[in-house]
Order: C-alpha cells, then sequence, then structure tokens
C-alpha cells in the first residue's frame, strides 16, 4: 500500500515508541488500525456503487451490440445451411447437374432452338426449310 520496507518499518515503530512511551502506543495502534480497516471499508463501498452504477447501462450496451450481432449469425448460419442443402448432390440423379435447370430440355438451348438447327418440338414451326 506504501511500499514500506522490513528497515523502515522499524524504523518507525522506534519513533513511535520514543514519541507515544509504552503505556500509549498500543491504544494509538489499535486507532490506526480501525482507521485503516474504515478506510478499506469506505473505498470498498465506492467501488461497489461504482459497479452497481455503471452496470446497468453496460448491461443495456452490451444488449444493444450482442443481440443484433448474434440474430446476424444465426441469419449467416440459416443461410450457409440453406445454400449446403440446396446445393445439387452430383450422386442423386433427381438433381440437375452442370447448370442444367428443372424443366430444361436436353438438346434445346434457350431460346428454343433444337441443337441441329430445327426448331423446337412445341410445333410452331415446321423445320429449317419454312413452311411445306
Amino acid at each position: 500500500m506504501f511500499n514500506l520496507q522490513g528497515g523502515e518499518l522499524i524504523i518507525i515503530a522506534v519513533l513511535a515508541l520514543v514519541v507515544l512511551g509504552p503505556e500509549r502506543l498500543p491504544d494509538a495502534m489499535r486507532r490506526l488500525g480501525r482507521a485503516l480497516g474504515q478506510l478499506r471499508r469506505m473505498g470498498n463501498e465506492v467501488t461497489e456503487e461504482f459497479r452497481s452504477a455503471v452496470a446497468e447501462p453496460m448491461d443495456d450496451l452490451r444488449s444493444a451490440v450482442v443481440d443484433p450481432a448474434r440474430d446476424l449469425h444465426d441469419a449467416a448460419r440459416g443461410t450457409a445451411e440453406s445454400v449446403r442443402d440446396g446445393m445439387a448432390d452430383p450422386s442423386d440423379p433427381s438433381t440437375p447437374v452442370s447448370g442444367d435447370a428443372p424443366g430444361h430440355q436436353p438438346g434445346v438451348d434457350d431460346h428454343g432452338a433444337a441443337a441441329d438447327g430445327d426448331m423446337a418440338p412445341d410445333g410452331d414451326d415446321a423445320g429449317p426449310g419454312g413452311d411445306q
């Protein structure tokens, strides 16, 4: 507390004995001990009061920061799980492979033209030669 070492304490004790005398020294030491104990209690009370005064705003601040962060974390985890669940399993024949969308007809491009130049087999056109 005061950073006193052994030699310094002995000098202080000898001076107190000379100044106060042997009959008043024990009473002075008791009063000094009580005063130090009271100072410690007062310091502890101030510390506890400070902690309780700061605790509520700190809890509000924590909840204002931690709750949205937790919500964001949960949302990211849910998105990652849904993406993981939606990925195609290469061993499952019912899932689209290599960019084929569901409902895509093999051999027909995105504009309805057949891969060999004919129009899509929907019956609108007769073929590459026009109307026949």
